[in-house]
């Protein structure tokens, strides 16, 4: 009997026992998501790092909404795999380098994964964003880093990362182009996850036109004092020079995330841990990474440019390359008043936005207007091809015979190494007695713009009027002295308002001020479009486009100038709030590295939109007051 007692008791605690250890193991295995950060308090500026580690397999990750930080990079994906001890685990996470906006609290909600067809949430994180020092600044100091930290290199160095400017000629004549490529190397365990161009070189003493590159980084294999690295091209430039003498271009400076394959100590109780030891290749993935930081610069270049020959013909403009002058007229004979149409085409390879329009001397009867000019070229490597067109409209006023000399084009070949000068024929122009009608239609590409009006003399009236008596003498009336005095104020009107014209015209820095507004806001009315229609990656480039317009036109920066310290520094100057000023830096930032580290989502592409909007009204007041 006591036997049958002590054999239940036995059974009992080994059933509960077993039931505790099934319990266990099911709770060990169950999956959860948890989030973490590197940091709970971080310097305004400052980046840091948020995981989402997850203890299964999982799909279908869905990050968290971080429209309160700029994302430098993410999400990161890694996994992990051990067989310990005959059991078997996996692990996956989800990593982001964020970079907060302003001061203040945050709360970073929940992300969500699906493990066996369930939605599995994350706890969510409190971050405290302080002011704090500028994190190149503190990169510059040094000290320990961690993933995602800025105060160190990390390892990296110019032997693993860097960037080259590359010309195709270092000894051109003046007006001759040459091209400059930055490209970007890499060795094989360095990956690029983004880049913001700091600053671009001034190219002072050139004038520059950017070639087109694919937005995404093209990458090729390529040997360096015997190492294999990975690169691409950055950025390509066509540059004229437009001055004599030994010219420097100046280095470009780069920020970037770089991820960095990292050794993975192996567990002393892992059979199998010898396989993610860097001898072995790393053939299961199971190194692990790190996300760095890196600020670095480009090499600087010299280029020798000769002066061109003393020798040049007085019809030499400037014009250099490989070009050719075609002249025509649209008719010989004419009425008077009768539009004609002058059009000068300069085709070829060289530097034809530079080109000048030939000068032309026309008869004195004859009323010419400015020249409309239209470009139709493409710039590559070779230069800028294809053609310049200048048009003029002139009319002439009077019957006669006019003769019209031939019109000189002179350019310097470089292939020839001299000065080329081509020519149109003489042109006798014909203009008959006009058929008195009120107005004459121009027939021309301009005949939309202008309209001549005739004014014909009145007939000569035979009927004598009746004529009424008036009780009082006009002669010293306020209406005489009114209208004498009238005259003169309206003469007075028009000196100003005409000095007002010429200084405004002749202003061109306030003309690009003026119509900078209207031109940021075609541009959003292009991302606005994109929106609707879905177009993300377009919606980014308008509105890059649309700010760095503005800035260049209202602050009268060129835009081979313009960086974030200009545009501070010009802000400052004209006492814009440093609230404003941090909203733009931190939009032209969120820009830069939207273009470059992938696809955004509808929301981050529509709060792009809006606050650009918001940004460029608030500007405007602010540049006005």
């Amino acid at each position: 009997m006591n036997h049958r007692i002590i054999m239940t008791q036995s059974i009992k605690i080994y059933l509960i026992l077993l039931l505790a250890i099934i319990c266990q193991t099911v709770n060990a295995q169950a999956p959860f998501l948890s989030a973490t950060s590197n940091k709970s308090t971080v310097g305004l500026n400052e980046p840091f790092q948020i995981t989402y580690s997850l203890n299964a397999s999982g799909r279908n990750f869905r990050g968290p909404d971080l429209r309160d930080f700029a994302v430098l990079s993410g999400p990161n994906q890694s996994s992990n795999m051990q067989y310990v001890n005959g059991n078997f685990s996996q692990s996956i996470s989800f990593s982001y380098i964020l970079q907060p906006r302003k001061e203040g609290a945050f709360k970073i909600g929940s992300a969500t994964i699906e493990v066996e067809g369930k939605s599995i949430p994350s706890n969510a994180i409190n971050i405290t964003v302080v002011k704090g020092n500028n994190p190149s600044t503190q990169q510059r100091s040094g000290g320990q880093q961690n993933a995602g930290d800025d105060q160190s290199n990390g390892g990296l160095s110019d032997k693993n990362i860097f960037i080259r400017a590359i010309v195709n000629k270092t000894n051109v004549v003046q007006g001759e182009a040459l091209v400059v490529t930055y490209k970007l190397y890499m060795t094989t365990n360095v990956n690029i996850m983004n880049y913001v161009v700091d600053k671009m070189p001034a190219f002072n003493g050139f004038w520059n036109q950017e070639i087109k590159l694919p937005d995404q980084l093209q990458l090729t294999n390529e040997t360096v004092d015997g190492i294999n690295y990975r690169c691409g091209e950055i950025k390509k430039v066509v540059l004229f020079p437009q001055q004599s003498g030994n010219l420097s271009i100046d280095p470009m400076q780069i920020t970037c995330i770089a991820r960095v394959q990292t050794k993975q100590n192996r567990r002393g109780n892992d059979p199998f841990g010898m396989f993610s030891d860097p001898f072995f290749g790393d053939p299961f993935g199971l190194g692990g990474v790190k996300d760095v930081k890196y600020e670095f610069k480009s090499n600087s270049v010299k280029v020798a440019v000769k002066a061109l020959p003393s020798n040049a013909p007085a019809s030499f403009g400037g014009s250099v390359g490989k070009l050719s002058m075609n002249a025509s007229i649209d008719k010989l004979t004419t009425k008077e008043n009768d539009p004609i149409s002058l059009k000068i085409k300069i085709s070829g390879n060289g530097n034809l936005k530079l080109a000048e329009a030939p000068v032309i001397e026309f008869p004195s009867d004859f009323e010419v207007y400015d020249p409309k000019i239209n470009e139709n070229f493409k710039t590559s490597e070779s230069g800028m091809i294809g053609n310049k067109t200048i048009e003029y409209l002139i009319i002439p006023r009077h019957e006669g015979e006019y003769d019209l000399a031939p019109i000189e084009f002179t350019y310097f070949d470089l292939d020839k190494k001299q000065y080329v000068t081509e020519s149109s024929p003489p042109y006798k122009i014909k203009v008959l007695r006009g058929n008195g009608s009120s107005s004459a239609s121009i027939n021309s590409t301009a005949k939309d713009d202008f309209q001549l009006i005739g004014r014909d003399i009145r007939y000569i009236k035979t009927k004598t009027e009746e004529l009424d008596t008036i009780d009082h003498s006009f002669f010293g009336s306020i209406s005489f002295y009114s209208l004498g005095i009238m005259p003169f104020l309206l003469f007075i009107g028009l000196v100003a308002y005409q000095k007002k014209q010429d200084e405004f015209s002749s202003n061109k820095s306030l003309m690009r001020s003026r119509r900078a507004t209207s031109v940021a806001k075609k541009r959003l009315a292009i991302a606005e479009k994109a929106i609707k229609d879905g177009q993300n990656d377009i919606v980014v480039q308008e509105v890059y486009k649309a700010l760095s317009g503005y800035n260049s036109d209202k602050l009268s920066i060129p835009l081979s100038e313009m960086n974030k310290d200009t545009i501070i520094v010009e802000m400052q100057k004209r006492k814009v709030a440093s609230s404003i000023i941090n909203s733009l830096t931190d939009t032209i930032d969120y820009c830069e590295m939207a273009r470059f580290g992938g696809k955004l989502s509808d929301i981050e592409v529509t709060k792009i939109y809006d606050d650009t909007l918001k940004l460029i009204s608030q500007l405007e007041e602010s540049l006005k007051a």
